[in-house]
């Protein structure tokens, strides 16, 4: 029994590190994240979620993973309109018209990708179905100035668990790339 229990363990680590994926980010170079001390998230009843339709038990999961992956880096939680910084995410179901609305609803513009004030040295995730989009927007300029893409890979056969478990770690590994060359003690790991 003890040999089974220690193969299964052995298993579920080398399946988890063998999925591990290249994390992207693209953000705003002229933003000062070293200034940052609070975040927020939109009210649930804001315009924001009416943008697109999640369970509340999807919403729940992945604002639980942001508020503890922040406090662990000791931001701190604050009502939107004190906030250095609103965090917002978006699963994109396939469907380009609810991802359009959120684009235009954190301002964010991928052809501006380009443009000299946002970094792209790291990787650009590219967008598939079931990825989960995390921006921090800007909230005195009500407009993203960063952005992480991360494919879920959810299989319809997912228990909530392992659901519950793949968007806690992608929520991780996404803010785990919070820009730290001007952060200076702020590093989010």
């Amino acid at each position: 029994m003890f040999k089974i229990l220690i193969s299964f363990i052995l298993f579920t680590i080398l399946c988890a590190c063998s999925s591990v994926q290249e994390v992207g980010v693209v953000y705003h170079d002229s933003f000062d994240f070293s200034a940052v001390q609070s975040y927020s998230l939109y009210d649930r009843n804001s315009v924001f979620t009416d943008i697109q339709s999640l369970l509340d038990s999807r919403r729940n999961t992945i604002e639980i993973a942001i508020e503890k992956a922040m406090a662990k880096k000791k931001f701190k939680y604050v009502e939107p309109e004190q906030a250095d910084l609103i965090i917002t995410y978006h699963m994109f179901n396939g469907n380009r018209s609810d991802y359009s609305k959120y684009n235009k609803a954190v301002h964010f513009c991928q052809h501006c990708l380009r443009a000299t004030t946002w970094k792209t040295d790291n990787i650009y995730s590219t967008l598939t179905q079931g990825s989960l989009i995390l921006d921090l927007v800007d909230p005195h300029k009500q407009r993203s100035v960063w952005r992480s893409i991360y494919s879920l890979d959810i299989d319809e056969k997912d228990n909530s668990a392992k659901r519950n478990n793949k968007i806690q770690q992608a929520v991780i590994s996404m803010l785990a790339q919070y820009p730290t060359a001007n952060a200076k003690s702020r590093t989010i790991n």
